[in-house]
């Protein structure tokens, strides 16, 4: 063949490849574009290649040589550059997100924005934070997977004043006086109002917590500081039930109570709350930025790891306790029922001898550690259980006493469930139990330096998850724990009368029924497969996990077809009830008269997110939810 002629056939396969890069890239994935532009471009050749080649006793020919490799070079050149004008070309084509971001932010207003921008942290959280509407939940996929009629199970992951608004009381006659405040204050504010009781003048200035307002009465450091957290114990679940917490109210009365405390970030969970608690901070700079977290760009696993196993590195920063413990050696320690309540303590002190252990509490579930004692350390290299620990024939004898008048147990979880114990008043009752005896058998006020006790109740919690903060057993549990917390005050009187402050709070509300309140529910499976139909165009998919307020996106994914996090926040900018139904949902699980409402305020990529790290949020104005804020409670709600 000529060399006019095999030009003439070679440049217009050569181009082909690089032509179909170009499409496939425009309409999805570089990788495709690539893989198929370079097997056009092979194939041409070997058919070239096959059809020239000199006959065995021909002179090979130089030009011919020359030819194939020119524009072999060119056809590379034409497939690479074919791919990048696609994507060029589609980025053209791209209806542009920010103006819909934007206008979400808008709705959402300047105040909860705020609240957003405190927790998102690059490397740690969802790409995509999901902003439910108000009074909506977010299901976990066994949930929408056995979904029925008015299922009382909820999630609070979210953003609202009613998940966010709590109370907070700092009580100690003889070293704090009474007062009663509409101060704007958050849980970071805990650990440096706790310093400055200490008068711990290292404990660093830069977080974003600052000592509460409160007039000091004592001469001296308190012996020991009790922060005590009713889980789920939110304003809105105290005004629902509010005869359920009179030893909370007593104190409310007694003590410098803080009526406008919110959690202060988004979302209003349990991680998040106590790390801010122990450190001072804003998920931002602590890292705990919900219950999962990122820990490269293809690893998301649950924050702190296994329960018994516990990781206090996953803070990022010392908590209060590790600092403490570090300059003075005083006694720290926590009792909770999950790991996330570790968060308050941290590793409990950084530097501590060999074989000195801080005490770090946690209620194994699982019974995977010991058949014989539910109550193990976070992590037995770390931490250790208290000396003394009531046997699990006391927590038999509190069930074997209890009688349950008005306890409902349609949703009862099954006998031998993990959550089988979780939400009676034995079992808190028990934790009681284990911290008297933690309080008769540690060194807990001794010692000169201040002992920092870190308690969470979970069960209010848990009872709202499993049967909704408007049930009864709501009430049941509510109760319990604040007859705990009468216990309490009688020991801390008893041993350390006039040497104690104790702070009372909560980490955040719950979620009614949504049933009751014009709500819907956000089906996780069903949202993941509408974003991988939507969005996926290589490969691989474009979800890792969903969860209620965030969604891990493969950035693989991302990368190779050019999507950005904001088309897809902008994707449910008028996303409905009716689009996130799943196949499995039972018609009579379905709320017809609600399909067209709108499952999110707000969907945001974590690029808007880290843009708007440095910029003046009163551009977003008001709120466009004034029904998500239930105002400052008002002081006749405790007797005041």
């Amino acid at each position: 063949m000529k060399t006019g002629k095999f030009s003439r056939v070679l440049v217009p396969l050569a181009l082909t490849g690089g032509a179909l890069a170009l499409v496939v890239t425009y309409t999805g994935s570089l990788l495709l574009a690539l893989v198929a532009g370079l097997l056009v471009l092979k194939v041409s050749f070997v058919a070239i290649w096959l059809l020239t080649r000199p006959a065995r006793d021909a002179e090979a020919d130089p030009t011919r040589r020359r030819m194939l490799t020119w524009v072999g070079l060119g056809g590379l050149a034409w497939v690479f550059g074919g791919a990048a004008a696609g994507r060029a070309l589609r980025k053209l084509a791209v209806t542009d997100p920010a103006p819909a971001m934007h206008e979400m932010a808008r709705g959402i207003g300047a105040e909860y924005m705020e609240l957003i921008r405190r927790t998102y942290h690059p490397e740690r959280s969802g790409e995509l934070q999901m902003v439910l509407a108000p009074f909506n939940s977010a299901n976990y996929a066994e949930e929408s997977q056995h979904l029925v009629p008015r299922d009382p199970r909820t999630s609070h992951a979210s953003v609202w004043m009613y998940l966010e608004r709590i109370p907070l009381v700092a009580y100690g006659p003889g070293q704090i006086a009474p007062s009663d405040s509409q101060d704007r204050v958050t849980l970071a504010d805990l650990a440096p109002t706790t310093a400055k009781l200490m008068g711990f003048d290292d404990f660093p200035t830069d977080r974003d917590g600052e000592p509460l307002p409160i007039t000091l009465s004592g001469a001296s450091s308190p012996k020991v500081i009790v922060t005590f957290v009713i889980d789920g114990g939110g304003w809105n679940v105290l005004k629902h039930w509010p005869d359920a917490w009179p030893n909370l109210a007593k104190l409310m009365r007694g003590g410098a109570n803080f009526r406008n405390a919110i959690t202060g970030s988004f979302p209003a969970v349990t991680a998040c709350a106590h790390a801010s608690i122990g450190t001072g901070a804003f998920p931002n700079k602590h890292g705990i930025t919900g219950h999962n977290i990122r820990i490269d760009d293809a690893t998301v696993r649950k924050t702190y790891g296994i329960p018994g196993r516990a990781i206090p590195n996953d803070i990022l920063m010392p908590t209060l306790a590790d600092l403490w413990h570090d300059s003075t050696g005083a006694w720290v320690g926590q009792f909770g029922y999950q790991v996330w309540h570790m968060g308050m303590l941290g590793h409990g002190g950084r530097h501590r001898p060999i074989g000195d252990k801080a005490v770090g509490v946690f209620w194994d579930e699982f019974r995977e550690i010991s058949p014989d004692q539910a109550w193990q350390p976070h992590n037995a290299n770390i931490f250790r259980l208290p000396a003394s620990v009531p046997s699990l024939d006391q927590l038999m004898a509190h069930q074997a006493a209890w009688t349950s008048p008005g306890y409902d147990s349609q949703f009862d979880p099954p006998e031998g469930d993990r959550q089988a114990v979780c939400c009676s008043p034995p079992i808190i009752q028990y934790q009681g139990d284990l911290i008297e005896a933690a309080f008769d058998s540690e060194p807990i006020g001794e010692g000169g330096a201040t002992s920092l006790v870190y308690i969470n109740y979970k069960s209010p919690d848990y009872t709202g998850h499993i049967y909704n903060m408007l049930s009864k057993n709501e009430e049941i549990a509510l109760r319990e724990v604040d007859a705990q917390l009468g216990r309490l005050v009688t020991l801390l009187e008893e041993r350390f009368a006039g040497e104690y402050v104790l702070f009372v709070t909560a980490d955040h509300g719950q979620c009614p029924l949504p049933d009751a309140v014009g709500g819907t529910r956000v089906d996780p499976l069903q949202l993941g497969q509408d974003i991988d139909d939507e969005f996926r165009r290589g490969i691989w998919h474009v979800v890792q996990q969903v969860w209620p307020a965030e969604v891990f996106v493969d950035r693989k994914a991302l990368l190779d077809t050019g999507i950005s996090l904001a088309e897809i926040g902008a994707f449910f900018a008028d996303y409905r009830y009716r689009d996130n139904i799943g196949p499995y949902v039972p018609r009579s699980a379905i709320e017809q008269g609600l399909l067209d409402q709108k499952e999110f305020a707000a969907v945001f990529g974590g690029d808007f997110l880290e843009w708007l790290q440095d910029k003046d949020l009163s551009m977003y104005g008001e709120t466009a939810y004034p029904e998500a804020e239930p105002g400052i409670p008002p002081a006749s709600t405790y007797g005041g």
